[in-house]
């Protein structure tokens, strides 16, 4: 009888899993910006899953079936990604928000999403109104990141048997976490949620960013300089100077909020011993090589992998998103992670004074 049970529950998983997931999108642009509207999964490369044409009235309808669920972008024919959904087996609207954007509504994982990241926004803006000068000050922001990360976390144990607890974890949760703590976080998913292509690709990306985790020497890799040869980084790293080694963007604006900082650690501490490896995103190379120059950023400057396919160092130290920066100690051992804004100027105090 127990054998029976487990064949029959096996042959259940085998037509869920084969059963697809049908897509039913309507929206309307807040303006006619766009004549072709398209339905983009964006993993460890980009595919288009569908696309339509901008009717008079603004309106358009995107349809079809996928083999499963996964996070997607209603993108318009100019580049702008309009809204994010998560897609399901229910019709989902896509609306012109009065704030701006737009948010995708109407089926149950849609709203039960929405309502997650609007309670997550609260908090999170409730941090950025802290001021230093508010009494308490520092104990309200830890207070109120706690409340964040309790949030976050019992959403995503709420949610380990759908697509909500999937986006949860891999962009939000898992930024925190050490590559352990992103397998055990991985393993309490369900069986079908783990077979996900979303987190297939994410199981692997974990093994690059164990990589590239404090304690870990750093990763020897070929980048073209600013002049236009090729250079490696261990003729920069692991030769006696402390590296602080930056992924950046001209067009990041997070990336340019950082430069400010930047320039005060060199200029304080480059005849200390300390160095700046500054690799590029960019894409438009003279744009980059004009902005290094207009703005005198003194320090070493390369630029990743030209080709959008192959973004070589920074899909080599496992990176999501940008800005993003290791310090590595003059024997070649990454020390810190993102120091961003004045926590780069008290870890370089630390070290080198």
């Amino acid at each position: 009888m127990k054998q029976l049970i487990t064949i029959l529950s096996a042959l259940c998983l085998c037509s869920a899993c084969s059963h697809g997931v049908r897509f039913d999108i309507e929206g309307r642009l807040a303006q006619r910006a766009a004549s072709t509207v398209y339905l983009v999964v964006q993993n460890n490369e980009t595919d288009t899953l569908a696309s339509a044409s901008v009717r008079d009235n603004n309106t358009f309808h995107l349809k079809g079936e996928l083999s499963e669920p996964t996070t997607a972008f209603i993108c318009d024919d100019v580049g702008n990604a309009l809204a994010m959904l998560l897609i399901e087996d229910s019709p989902i609207t896509i609306r012109s928000r009065s704030e701006g954007g737009y948010i995708a509504e109407g089926g149950p994982i849609n709203d039960k999403y929405n309502l997650i990241i609007s309670r997550l926004s609260d908090i999170a803006n409730q941090i950025m109104t802290l001021t230093p000068e508010q009494e308490n000050a520092e104990e309200h922001y830890e207070s109120l990141v706690a409340k964040y990360n309790e949030v976050l976390s019992t959403a995503i144990t709420d949610n380990l048997d759908n697509i909500i607890g999937v986006e949860l974890f891999t962009t939000q949760e898992s930024r925190s976490m050490t590559a352990e703590d992103m397998r055990v976080r991985l393993n309490q998913f369900s069986p079908q949620m783990r077979s996900l292509k979303q987190m297939r690709e994410f199981e692997q990306y974990i093994e690059t960013y164990a990589l590239s985790e404090i304690g870990q020497p750093f990763i020897d890799i070929e980048v073209e300089s600013i002049t236009g040869g090729k250079q490696n980084l261990s003729e920069i790293c692991g030769k006696g100077k402390w590296v602080l080694l930056d992924f950046w963007a001209t067009w990041c604006d997070p990336c340019m909020q950082e430069i400010p900082i930047q320039q005060q650690a060199y200029n304080k501490y480059a005849l200390r011993g300390f160095e700046i490896c500054a690799i590029s995103l960019d894409r438009d190379v003279d744009r980059w090589r004009s902005f290094v120059r207009q703005n005198r950023l003194l320090w070493s400057h390369f630029i990743d992998s030209t080709d959008p396919t192959r973004p070589a160092a920074a899909e080599a130290y496992g990176l999501i998103t940008i800005p993003a920066n290791f310090l590595i100690s003059p024997e070649g051992e990454i020390v810190a992670r993102n120091l961003h804004g004045e926590a780069l100027l008290h870890e370089l105090e630390h070290r080198l004074e």
